[in-house]
């Protein structure tokens, strides 16, 4: 068995200032459809013109893009050859945030047998932070 791990720290404003700036488009480039929807639509949010949102859409954000980073660093990789939406952040029916691997970051995945991921996405005050596990074994 091999494990894998991977954190990342988030300054919400830093993520404000993308939305701000760059709107939809950043949010496309970043975000797939299930993850903008489930970003939006809790406790029924939507997005201003420019992208943006309110307050709790905006940390939501926040949290999927300190994820997805934790999910990266802990393939090793890097942005190198992987697009943000490869890397995807669900939501379960609970709440519980899942790890769900497209494109380049599901082949390397793959390559490492069968793989469990735990992610865990936290808010304080201006900041959030994910940490990302893969407990991966070969069958």
């Amino acid at each position: 068995m091999t494990i894998h791990l991977g954190t990342d720290i988030v300054y919400i404003p830093r993520i404000q200032g993308a939305l701000d700036r760059f709107g939809e488009r950043f949010v496309r480039r970043v975000y797939t459809p299930a993850e903008q929807r489930d970003c939006n639509q809790l406790q029924g949010n939507s997005r201003s013109r420019n992208g943006g949102g309110n307050q709790a859409s905006i940390k939501r954000f926040a949290g999927r893009w300190a994820a997805k980073e934790a999910v990266v660093k802990a393939l090793g990789t890097g942005w190198q050859g992987i697009r943000y939406t490869d890397v995807e952040i669900q939501r379960q029916l609970t709440g519980v945030p899942q790890v769900c691997l497209h494109g380049a970051a599901a082949a390397l995945v793959a390559e490492w047998g069968q793989c469990q991921w735990q992610v865990s996405i936290s808010h304080d005050g201006e900041y959030c932070t994910a940490t990302a596990l893969a407990f991966c074994s070969w069958i």
